[in-house]
């Protein structure tokens, strides 16, 4: 028996109270809105709404496997519209979106709750959304809160708890490692979060006062129905009888907390700089005197052939040339983790607690793990390329994928409130993602740099040597304490784990830049290695920005964008109404010392500083916002993001090494331009729509790399010539990887198992003989993963294989060119095409390649050497073809010899490694979802065209 089965005996009882439970309020017809439509918003949320699991959802879960259909009743819009994307007409946009005007009630009205006078709360029949209205702004706030805890309480309860490191206290002894290390990362006391909350009214007057207001009145929706659930067994999520706990009450702290955690989680970049650290030791020992140019190869900091959301140049922060004794280079090896725990659980006994609880338990412990930081996307179109002549968009942030949904969609109105989208529960009264009366807008995880390492050097105050148990640290010559605190937890006693209560203890440690994560030796002398980031102590600042969406404050693209740019951290936040679209990237970004290198570990003990930092305030002088990227209507007529670099200029982060010619943002592009060619130079909603739902089951490897890979293979024979005919007929297709309607297997299923093979071998045979084995583990391990064979993902090294590639025919054509130049003539009709799309904005002659080859003057962004073959055409060739050979070896002994028989199918039984590229949803509760065929959009999408405004 599952464990979870065991819980079916303990629950019966409540499942048939359940069965008896009152019905809610017979269903009534909401308030008519009392302005006009201003168009069409659309909106699909991966798998659905969900809700609550009571006694009897999940006896009946564990008895047949049934899911409700809250949790899926929008699979059938996210996943069936990708078998006909390429073909979708607008009347299928009704079909695969689901209208979200305000007002829009889906299959009429399914119930009516009023939790006190003055709310009353809707849910539509086809969806379950919540629709909430309030006789005034207090009641609209109270109803949001009794909303969101009707659906998600238990959801929203793991996610304060993981925010705070106290998820033991609801998970028992096996979270106890988790919690510790979100204690390195976050380790704010419930006081520090209550004082931020706080601080509103003082920081923002008026507004901050009424933001204040609003979450107290959420929070009182989220208690009342605690208490509800508490008087009533058969509305208490099951989960808790599971597992031995009761829901707390909530707090305006726990507000913060999560609000410190999600914006921590997508809105902070470019930390890890002792991870670039470790790179330039490993460069250097493998290259000696000349790791430089190797490294900065793979590096791709600056590299002038990226796809950029903006076409001109915004510079980030550049403390000039870099001066001796800021930085400081942790000894190669001396990286170790810190542990906060004092007292708990040790590895035996954690891992016994976790294989006591139900398999869906044990996976809340991967929560935050689950959140992705990238994989968000947005194209926008402006009038210019718009067939009806009004602005477009199709945007979507990508949270991953949870069951119940960790997004939670509705619709508020009353008090000065008329908003419509996604939120995290607890997290925010007001949604995050999506529209108002006349306008809509969305966000992508932004690369800013806005975290920093600093290194702490320990000492003791009585001036003994300090070692790594030392407590102090030395800060502007003064032997400084670190702030430190107890935080202790009980864990509960289970049905499942029926063992006594058992205290955990963590020691949290921060200096005035932020918590300890790592100890680490320079020279060796002992160091702390501290996060400091610059939304630390104002993460709740972005509570103002929603609010103005809610309330309608934007009236055009230029306001919501002076708006959002006051949002704390690095995000990039996109408008659309019906007369414009623009852009623009939030944050505060701190000017780093003069003379800092910011891709290095900097010193904490005064002299690296940020300019200006108050440790008081945590404030520091900021990059001014006019360097901020941001576009409105560009001139070309779009704006695409898909977590690439924003503009040129601005320098990606510290261990994001994949900011080369090649991204996801490429396909979007080459999709848009195909349904602009198709429309005549125009696209309207529907192709545009084509655009982005075919993106999102495109391989970027095969659709923009393999074309360079295959031109270097050239003609071949016999079993090659078999190879690569798999891999042209899936190119030809489209490359996309993609099940037929009402099949479970890939198309071209033959192409894409060779590709999956072939890919991480030939970037290690590319890339392996000139870095070595060491540094090239080191580079995968850190940096750039190009998967592991037979498993779709890594794309890591396009860039990198692409870019070796260009070097190679170029330099082959230019020879080519020399010795007879009477053949000289034009390329393909595709080269030329992905030339101009490809091509820099900015004109200027990069080193050439080494080994002598100094004649040709390559494209910029070349590399200063040729990797593959060392620099030999046809020993490149070879390589592609012997990792090729080795890909279909392994395939023949997984498959058989006949290559029809290499099947991909789209959802597999999960195994580990898994056996298909499936989206399998973190459980979040104790009903699982099923696993869907991969896609790579957001987890809530939208797809918006306005026709008229206030």
């Amino acid at each position: 028996m599952r464990a979870g089965g065991r819980l079916l005996a303990g629950l019966a009882s409540f499942a048939a109270v359940a069965l008896c439970a009152p019905a809610l309020a017979a269903a009534q017809t909401p308030p008519v809105a009392s302005f006009p439509s201003y168009g069409s918003f659309r909106s699909v949320l991966a798998q659905g709404e969900g809700q609550t699991i009571n006694p009897t959802d999940l006896a009946a879960f564990e008895a047949a496997g049934t899911v409700p259909d809250s949790f899926t009743n929008q699979q059938p819009l996210y996943v069936g519209i990708m078998p006909h994307a390429a073909t979708l007409t607008p009347a299928q946009l009704d079909v695969y979106y689901k209208g979200t005007n305000f007002g829009s009630m889906p299959g009429g009205v399914a119930s009516e709750e009023d939790p006190r006078a003055g709310v009353r709360i809707f849910r539509d029949k086809q969806f379950g959304m919540a629709h909430v209205y309030g006789s005034s702004r207090d009641d609209v706030m109270f109803g949001a809160g009794y909303a969101i805890a009707e659906e998600r309480l238990f959801l929203m309860d793991a996610l304060r708890r993981t925010a705070e490191g106290n998820l033991a206290g609801l998970l028992g002894a096996s979270a106890a490692k988790g919690d510790a290390q979100q204690l390195t990362d976050q380790d704010f006391s419930p006081q520090e979060l209550t004082a931020q909350f706080n601080s509103l009214g003082q920081k923002f007057g008026a507004e901050g006062a009424r933001a204040q207001r609003d979450i107290l009145g959420y929070i009182d929706g989220i208690n009342a129905r605690i208490q509800d659930d508490k008087n009533d067994p058969t509305k208490m999520p099951a989960e808790y009888t599971a597992l031995g706990a009761q829901p707390t009450r909530w707090t305006a702290a726990d507000t913060a907390a999560e609000a410190v955690l999600l914006v921590t989680q997508f809105t902070v970049s470019n930390g890890d700089e002792q991870v670039n650290a470790i790179m330039q030791q490993a460069f250097q020992r493998r290259f000696g005197a000349n790791w430089l140019a190797p490294y900065r190869d793979l590096r791709n900091q600056e590299n002038p052939a990226a796809l950029t959301v903006a076409k001109v140049p915004f510079l980030s922060d550049r403390p000039g040339p870099v001066k001796a004794g800021l930085n400081a280079i942790p000894d190669d090896g001396s990286l170790t983790p810190r542990n906060p725990e004092v007292v708990g659980p040790d590895a035996a006994k954690m891992a016994s607690a976790r294989a006591a609880l139900p398999a869906w338990a044990a996976a809340l412990e991967g929560l935050r793990h689950a959140l992705p930081p990238v994989e968000s996307n947005a194209v926008m179109v402006s009038p210019k390329l718009s067939a009806t002549g009004r602005p477009l968009a199709a945007m979507g942030p990508q949270v991953g994928y949870y069951s119940p949904q960790i997004f939670s969609e509705m619709e508020l109105h009353g008090g000065g409130i008329d908003v419509s989208g996604v939120t995290f529960p607890g997290a925010s009264p007001y949604p995050l993602i999506g529209h108002g009366i006349d306008f809509a807008w969305s966000g992508t995880s932004a690369n800013g740099d806005n975290e920093d390492t600093f290194v702490e050097r320990l000492c003791n105050p009585d001036g003994s040597p300090p070692t790594r148990a030392s407590t102090h640290y030395l800060y502007k010559g003064v032997c400084t304490p670190f702030l430190m605190r107890d935080q202790t937890v009980t864990t509960p006693v289970a049905l499942t784990s029926p063992s006594l209560p058992e205290t955990i203890t963590d020691r949290t440690m921060r200096s005035v830049h932020g918590p300890v994560f790592d100890f680490a030796t320079v020279n060796g002398q002992p160091v702390a290695l501290t996060k400091a980031k610059a939304v630390d102590f104002h993460e709740l600042d972005a509570v103002i920005p929603f609010m103005r969406l809610a309330e309608n404050q934007p009236s055009d693209a230029r306001s919501f964008m002076t708006i959002m740019g006051a949002f704390p951290g690095t995000e990039n936040w996109f408008y659309v109404d019906n007369r414009d679209v623009g852009w623009q990237q939030s944050g505060r970004y701190p000017l780093h010392a003069r003379g800092t290198n910011v891709d290095l570990p900097s010193w904490g003990d005064g002299r690296a500083d940020w300019q200006g930092f108050d440790p008081t305030t945590y404030t520091a002088s900021y990059l001014p916002d006019s360097h901020r990227p941001q576009a409105l209507d560009p001139p070309d007529g779009f704006i695409i993001s898909w977590n690439n670099k924003e503009a040129p200029g601005w320098v990606k982060g510290p261990s994001e090494w994949g900011g080369g010619p090649i991204q996801h943002a490429l396909i979007l592009q080459d999709r848009l331009f195909d349904q602009v060619r198709a429309g005549g130079g125009k696209v309207d909603l529907t192709g545009l729509a084509r655009s982005v739902n075919t993106t999102a089951t495109t391989d970027l490897r095969e659709h923009d790399v393999y074309p360079l890979m295959r031109s270097v293979i050239g003609n071949v024979s016999g079993q090659d010539a078999q190879l690569v005919g798999l891999l042209d007929a899936w190119y030809g297709a489209g490359s996309q990887r993609l099940a037929p309607d009402a099949s479970n297997v890939y198309a071209n299923s033959a192409g894409i198992a060779l590709m999956d093979q072939w890919w991480p071998r030939a970037v290690s045979a590319t890339f392996e003989p000139t870095l070595g084995a060491d540094l090239y583990g080191s580079v995968v391990h850190n940096v750039l993963d190009p998967s592991i064979p037979g498993v779709f993902g890594g794309y890591g090294w396009t860039s990198a294989v692409w870019q070796d590639m260009r070097d190679l025919l170029d330099f082959r054509a230019a020879v080519a060119r020399r010795r007879h130049p009477a053949s000289r003539r034009p390329g393909s009709r595709r080269r030329r095409v992905a030339k101009a799309v490809r091509s820099p904005r900015r004109h200027h002659r990069a080193r050439a390649p080494e080994h002598g080859y100094s004649t040709v003057v390559p494209r910029p962004g070349a590399f200063t050497r040729f990797y593959c073959g060392g620099g030999s055409f046809a020993l490149c060739r070879l390589v592609l073809l012997h990792s090729l050979e080795d890909a279909a070896t392994a395939l023949v002994a997984k498959y058989g010899p006949d290559p029809s028989q290499w099947i991909v199918y789209a959802t597999c039984p999960q195994t580990n490694p898994p056996s298909c590229d499936q989206e399998v949803p973190t459980t979040a509760g104790a009903v699982a979802t099923p696993p869907f065929p991969w896609q790579d959009r957001g987890t809530f999408h939208q797809l918006d065209e306005l026709t008229g405004h206030r």
